[in-house]
């Protein structure tokens, strides 16, 4: 028996029409075509697996950022890393690590990057006068690194 002998097709308007092979639905479809599934019956054998769950890709392991680039690490528990590698042998012999947080940079209001602004722009002014000024190429090579400095804060 012939694949395209299995499932009925007809001709509607000069499309191919074929049936569907779950349920029966008339699907439109190309020429070439020898079986097909309509919609509900693909979203249908999706559904199956419903409600999908992703797998996790990060699972938190209670340790630091970083600890795996820390030459020596001691967690919790008294697990000795060195680089990473654990050193089963140095269990407990060490006490933990401590990790030190960095302090965070205070919050400025809207009024206080204003004022700072037009203190360093005030500062670029000051410097590009003496860069006018300036004979000797030292001077000059410091006041210029001293202006760009100022213009890369300005551009945040």
């Amino acid at each position: 028996m012939n694949e395209q002998d299995k499932y009925h097709t007809e001709h509607i308007n000069g499309q191919k029409h074929m049936e569907c092979r779950v349920c029966g639905d008339m699907v439109t479809v190309s020429d070439s075509a020898t079986s097909v599934l309509c919609h509900l019956c693909v979203n249908e054998s999706y559904n199956k697996d419903f409600p999908y769950q992703p797998t996790q890709s990060y699972v938190p392991t209670g340790r630091p950022r970083g600890w795996a680039f820390m030459k020596e690490f001691v967690d919790k528990d008294g697990n000795v890393f060195y680089r990473g590698k654990e050193q089963p042998k140095l269990k407990g012999t060490l006490p933990s690590t401590i990790i030190q947080e960095k302090p965070k940079k205070p919050k400025l209001s809207k009024a206080q990057r204003a004022l700072q602004r037009v203190q360093q722009l005030s500062r670029l002014h000051a410097l590009k006068k003496q860069l006018n000024k300036a004979k000797y190429k030292k001077d000059i090579r410091k006041i210029t690194s001293e202006v760009k400095k100022i213009q890369r804060q300005l551009k945040k």
